[in-house]
């Protein structure tokens, strides 16, 4: 008996009752492996793009089938809606849900969601602007550079941050001095994607806590 497929939907509104924009992309948590099928998928991003009714329908292996192994994984759901925060969540996709078929709505998070400021992705950027190397900037206290793409992958750079744990720990204690309350992707040394609860001190520091030791890295932006 293979995967048990399961049916996500999803609908958005803005504030006036219209159909929102956006995406919402879902990734595991891990891989999952169907032991009586021998079948394997590993974690890769599914982008939904929402349509014209503001609605999303994407096909998932559900993470409880029978005989699907390890126990634990489930996905992460990244919603980017226009206008919105984005706010990523973890749930899990059950084998049993009525008619094979589950709406976001309906699903408990397993983790308070993550609500993290809206700013410009590299896609956003690029898409508007292919060298801005010719127009002039304005040097601030924070951004030293002298025109716009400069300044682009000087602010690029000072958004992100790579932390090392060297040794297995089950809390990770991390002072990246972002300035802001940073999204965080967890990997071990095996670079196997792991859950860990986030817990943000100030705009310059935060906590990991794992279900177990270990060591890994934790990629910040």
């Amino acid at each position: 008996m293979a995967f048990t497929i399961i049916t996500v939907t999803a609908t958005y509104q803005k504030a006036d009752s219209t159909p929102a924009s956006g995406s919402v992309t879902f990734l595991a948590s891990g891989t999952m492996r169907d032991t009586d099928s021998d079948v394997t998928i590993t974690p890769a991003e599914i982008t939904a793009t929402l349509d014209v009714n503001g609605s999303i329908s994407v096909e998932l292996a559900a993470n409880d089938g029978e005989f699907t192994t390890p126990r634990g994984v489930t996905y992460e759901v990244t919603e980017r809606i226009e206008d919105s925060n984005e706010a990523k969540s973890f749930i899990t996709i059950l084998s049993n849900s009525v008619d094979g078929t589950v709406d976001l709505a309906d699903l408990v998070p397993n983790i308070q969601t993550v609500i993290t400021q809206n700013y410009a992705t590299t896609q956003y950027v690029n898409s508007l602007l292919n060298d801005a190397s010719g127009i002039d900037f304005v040097p601030t206290d924070e951004i030293l550079s002298v025109n716009v793409q400069s300044a682009i992958e000087e602010v690029r750079a000072k958004s992100k941050f790579v932390y090392t744990q060297p040794s297995a720990n089950i809390l990770w204690d991390i002072t990246h001095n972002l300035r802001f309350f940073p999204s965080v992707m967890i990997v071990d040394s095996g670079e196997n994607f792991v859950i860990g609860d986030v817990e943000y001190v100030n705009q310059n520091r935060l906590l990991v806590t794992f279900a177990h030791s270990f060591a890994g890295k934790a990629y910040l932006s």
